[in-house]
């Protein structure tokens, strides 16, 4: 494999491939964690999508997930209390879903899990280049430019 170095631009097949293994390694030590809250990681993150997109068929396009694995996600979710389907007023063949007390505690202290773990790596860098990476992964992430985050 060619040396990053040698290229002329950059390598951004190489720069995905870092930030999926950050992503998964920090995922993979925070498992433990969310699993202890009954959530699996890609429960978590579609839980947490619930407050912006609470129809099913959002989070599918939102988490670039088949329909068939968000409905399995959102029964999974049902079952453990974190969400409740509302019927969806004009329309009785359309529900949203709608984080419970529990569904927000959870998402709370999964919040704090990702957050030690990422923290343990982050503090491999220097606080300034922590705030850099921040602002520069918000805006390359956000769409056109921007964040969909504060």
């Amino acid at each position: 494999m060619p040396s990053r170095s040698k290229q002329s631009g950059p390598d951004a097949p190489g720069i995905l491939a870092d930030l999926w293994r950050l992503m998964q390694s920090v995922m993979d030590d925070a498992e433990p964690e969310l699993e202890a809250l009954g959530l699996s990681p890609k429960a978590f993150f579609l839980l947490q999508a619930v407050e912006d997109h609470p129809f099913p068929a959002q989070l599918a396009r939102r988490m670039h997930l088949p329909p068939p694995t968000v409905t399995y996600l959102v029964k999974q979710l049902e079952s453990g209390g974190f969400v409740e389907r509302r019927a969806e007023p004009g329309d009785l063949r359309k529900f949203r879903l709608v984080v419970t007390d529990v569904g927000r505690t959870a998402l709370e202290r999964g919040r704090q899990a990702l957050a030690q773990v990422l923290g343990e790596r982050l503090r491999r860098i220097d606080p300034e280049d922590v705030l850099a990476f921040d602002r520069i992964v918000r805006r390359l992430a956000g769409p056109h430019g921007g964040s969909d985050r504060p």
